[in-house]
């Protein structure tokens, strides 16, 4: 064989080697997300990289066709979360354009940042294309670029998925100082539920994130007729310094006792009779397992009405006449875990109206009978649409009148109300937690026995 021969031998083996190394690194080069098209251009791979560049320019990890794109159009930085021993990733967009990112419709401002939720629209200028983001988890997911192709380490990882993986967002429910409450529609399932999005808050150590899954494995056990069921929790970065807390939980469908009282100015004593002896019950459960509610109020009262399709149907109690059955559901406990117990206590303390006074007087080692008391507030309005504390009632002011245990029963308000319930109210509404009714005590009254 000659030397040329050899030489064009040994250059063809050497580019058919080349040739396979290039394909296999096309099949195993590890994605974090896709984007596609909603005008019929081609879906564009976005790879797994610390930081990837979108834009016209040749030098960037992915072109972008457009008359008006900038040549680094946009920066995505890669996020890694770690939570119920769970990794995560995420892409941080930040805008490096003249003619600006847009996400879902909306026009980012030069040099600001936002994380990538899957299902965003995502437009680069008027010209650079419009396209629908997703992320990809496979096994090789949270490998970086220049992690060797040949390293197995990542395998196994485990994965979970983002609130928007799973979830479709719906219309807004309701809305208060640490959270909105918005429906949501189960991707699989097609259940409905409402989640309460927490407003954002600092990203928490590891000690914090522990805590709190400890807590949220003890709420998502609990399994009571007469408490809203968690369904699960999610948290997504904000950006990187703060996350959201997602909490999903059982949809109930007939609003707060709030607005029941609010549109009868009061509820019979036999109707609220049948509604307390369902709300202590959910409390004894909790109790039970040691949670303490801590904002017991007709706000944090649902009720799950069914209606009577016929004046034939028997009811189940004493309710209204289109009301077959009428079901508690308490709703908000444990939230001191997920906003702070400092912050908690001082929100409480600008409105205290159903606030136990070892609370008030920032006591730590309150216990269950905080719950009582806020009962014994509650059972109070029911009967009698107005609050037994109130700055309207001054002097003193509100605060004075729940430490001193200031109260009274006004004529001509509870003239018919018997004096059994008087009797419940007052052991509820002991200034001293030592002798105020437990739960156990309570739904032993004689009140409930009749």
């Amino acid at each position: 064989m000659s030397l040329i021969r050899k030489r064009q031998l040994i250059t063809t083996e050497e580019e058919d080697a080349h040739q396979v190394k290039r394909q296999a690194t096309t099949i195993t080069t590890p994605l974090i997300a896709k984007l596609y098209s909603t005008r019929g251009a081609p879906t564009i791979d976005v790879p797994n990289k610390s930081t990837i560049f979108l834009g016209r320019s040749k030098a960037c990890d992915v072109q972008l066709q457009g008359v008006d794109v900038s040549s680094k159009h946009c920066q995505l930085d890669r996020i890694t979360s770690e939570s119920q021993d769970k990794t995560r990733e995420y892409l941080q967009l930040t805008d490096l354009s003249s003619n600006g990112v847009y996400i879902n419709g909306e026009k980012m401002d030069r040099q600001t940042s936002s994380i990538l939720k899957t299902g965003d629209k995502l437009q680069f200028a008027k010209t650079g294309g419009n396209y629908i983001f997703r992320y990809t988890y496979d096994i090789t997911n949270d490998v970086s670029s220049d992690v060797p192709l040949h390293d197995n380490s990542h395998v196994g990882k485990s994965f979970k998925n983002s609130f928007f993986d799973d979830y479709i967002l719906g219309k807004q429910l309701g809305t208060g100082h640490y959270a909105i409450v918005r429906e949501a529609k189960n991707k699989q399932t097609g259940q409905v539920v409402a989640v309460k999005v927490f407003h954002p808050n600092k990203t928490n150590s590891a000690a914090q994130d522990a805590k709190l899954q400890q807590e949220m494995n003890l709420l998502l056990s609990i399994n009571h007729p007469n408490i809203v069921q968690f369904v699960g929790h999610y948290i997504e970065p904000n950006n990187k310094n703060s996350v959201n807390t997602y909490l999903v939980l059982e949809k109930v469908n007939n609003g707060e006792l709030f607005q029941r009282i609010v549109n009868k100015q009061k509820l019979r004593s036999d109707e609220t009779r049948a509604i307390f002896k369902q709300l202590l019950s959910g409390l004894k459960y909790l109790h039970d397992n040691d949670i303490i509610h801590r904002d017991i109020k007709p706000e944090n009262i649902l009720l799950d009405i069914t209606r009577r399709e016929n004046p034939q149907q028997e009811q189940t109690g004493p309710w209204d006449p289109d009301e077959l059955e009428l079901r508690v559901k308490i709703a908000d406990f444990g939230l001191a875990k997920f906003i702070g117990e400092l912050k908690f206590t001082n929100t409480l303390c600008g409105t205290p109206a159903y606030v136990a006074p070892e609370i008030l007087k920032y006591d730590r080692n309150y216990s269950t009978k905080v719950d009582l008391w806020s009962s014994g507030v509650l059972l109070y309005v029911c009967l009698s649409g107005f609050p037994p504390f109130s700055d309207e009632l001054a002097p003193p002011n509100m605060k004075e009148q729940i430490l001193t245990g200031k109260y009274a029963f006004y004529s001509p308000y509870f003239d018919e109300i018997d004096d059994v319930v008087l009797d419940l109210i007052t052991n509820l509404l002991k200034v001293d937690p030592e002798e105020r009714f437990d739960v156990e005590h309570a739904l032993n009254h004689e009140w409930f026995q009749d």
